[in-house]
């Protein structure tokens, strides 16, 4: 016959597994997109190559440094895991001012200040340290057609 500690023991025991499996349930995120995993495509954007423009006469890259986009461009070169971006997305929820999930248990949180800082895009204008314009007329001179707005 078993003694009462054993009985107990072997209770505890047993309380801390369910207690356990609980926790272990409790970390499995929530799926909240429709689509299956195995049917989500990533679509990785090709670099913007801009010397290849340039020799096609195509002249961008003064305005992408005068606009401050320049680290919009060369902090995206990289690699591209899918896989991540995939279980991203699958426990994605999409909230008013930020995008929550959990990859591999951890949790993530992305935000327009996130964002913001990633691209040193940290003022309300979105270019840090950039010039005001004050002369519109030139602008509207150049993106109006004899002073009506072009198509």
């Amino acid at each position: 016959m078993a003694s009462p500690s054993n009985q107990n023991v072997g209770s505890s025991s047993q309380q801390q597994h369910l207690q356990e499996q609980d926790q272990e349930q409790q970390l499995v995120p929530q799926i909240t997109c429709s689509i299956p995993l195995d049917k989500l495509e990533v679509i990785c954007e090709l670099m913007v190559d801009f010397d290849n423009l340039e020799k096609h006469d195509v002249h961008l890259t003064e305005n992408m440094v005068f606009q401050g986009w320049g680290p919009l461009f060369y902090d995206l070169c990289g690699p591209v895991y899918p896989d991540l971006v995939k279980e991203f997305w699958v426990h994605a929820n999409v909230m008013p001012k930020a995008i929550l999930s959990i990859v591999h248990g951890e949790f993530f949180s992305i935000t327009e200040p996130l964002i913001r800082k990633l691209f040193g895009l940290m003022n309300v204008e979105g270019v840090t340290e950039a010039t005001p314009r004050t002369d519109w007329d030139v602008v509207y001179a150049e993106i109006f057609q004899n002073g009506q707005k072009s198509k």
